[in-house]
C-alpha cells in the first residue's frame, strides 16, 4: 500500500490529472471563446454581464459559448474515444479574460 494511503491521505492523482487536462484543452481555444467560458462558467457572470465585460452583444456571447463548448466536447470526447494524446496548449503564455476584447 502506498505511504500516502497508509497515512490516511486521499489519492487525488486522477482528479488533478483531469483538471490539468481541462486547463490544457481550454488553452487551445481561441482567446474570445476562452474569455466567454471563463466569465460565464468560472466567474459565473450572466450573458449580459459577460457581453458588457467583453464589449460585445449578448448574441456574440451565446454563439462564442456554444462554439467553445462544442470544441471542448469534441476534444474531450475525441481523446477518450480514440486514446489519442491529450492536446497541448496553443501557447505557453496564459490569456486572461480581462485581457481579451471581443468585438461584434
Amino acid at each position: 500500500m502506498p505511504a500516502h494511503q497508509e497515512a490516511g491521505i486521499p489519492d487525488r492523482t486522477a482528479e488533478l490529472a483531469e483538471r490539468d487536462y481541462l486547463l490544457r484543452v481550454l488553452a487551445t481555444l481561441p482567446p474570445g471563446q476562452r474569455a466567454v467560458l471563463v466569465l460565464r462558467y468560472f466567474d459565473d457572470l450572466s450573458e449580459g454581464q459577460t457581453a458588457q465585460m467583453l464589449g460585445c452583444s449578448v448574441g456574440t456571447v451565446k454563439s462564442q459559448a456554444a462554439r467553445a463548448l462544442d470544441r471542448l466536447r469534441a476534444a474531450v470526447g475525441g481523446a477518450a474515444d480514440d486514446g489519442s494524446a491529450r492536446p497541448q496548449a496553443a501557447s505557453s503564455e496564459p490569456t486572461y479574460a480581462s485581457e481579451v476584447v471581443v468585438n461584434d
